[in-house]
């Protein structure tokens, strides 16, 4: 399938545990095109995890490392981006990728996400808490006024990673999620 005329990235956002990495392969392999996991190139690029990056560098030495992974990715299109859950915090990645850059909001429940995390937990920096669902609820009330200027919000809680990839799939191909 071909993307719409012009669509040369499509980048998920959403919390940690919304399915981004999942889904994010899933929907290059229907389009034809490249699948770049953000966190998964910083940590190849700096050779160690992003909880390392956040311990060494803390979240403004890592959101430094994610523009710099973007400002790369802009040179592969066209590609699907799995981006790390606070990449919308900066408009300057957005900007990077410039025209042809295509958002989807992959809107999951906080609970619903964690679940889905199951053992992970502990290897994401700001999921380290006493209660991880409470700090994806606070983080959530913080960012989901930027991760709703996604291009399109999708409620993923239901659905399987096959129906959220023919779904994005459908809409980079301009057919309006059908």
């Amino acid at each position: 399938m071909r993307a719409a005329a012009g669509v040369r990235f499509v980048v998920l956002v959403g919390l940690p545990g919304a399915g981004k990495s999942t889904v994010g392969p899933l929907v290059a392999a229907r389009l034809g095109w490249t699948f770049l996991d953000l966190d998964g190139e910083i940590e190849r690029e700096a050779g160690r995890t992003v909880a390392a990056i956040f311990d060494a560098e803390g979240e403004s030495g890592f959101r430094t490392r994610e523009r710099s992974a973007t400002l790369q990715a802009a040179q592969r299109a066209p590609c699907v981006i799995a981006a790390g859950g606070g990449w919308m915090l900066d408009p300057a990645n957005r900007k990077a990728l410039g025209e042809g850059l295509l958002t989807v909001y992959l809107r999951v429940d906080p609970a619903v996400a964690l679940g889905r995390m199951a053992g992970q937990v502990l290897t994401r920096p700001l999921l380290r808490t006493a209660d991880p669902v409470a700090t994806l609820q606070e983080i959530l009330a913080r960012r989901e006024s930027l991760y709703l200027q996604a291009n399109h919000t999708l409620a993923v809680d239901s659905m399987s990673p096959t129906q959220v990839a023919h779904t994005i799939e459908a809409l980079a191909s301009g057919r309006n999620g059908d």
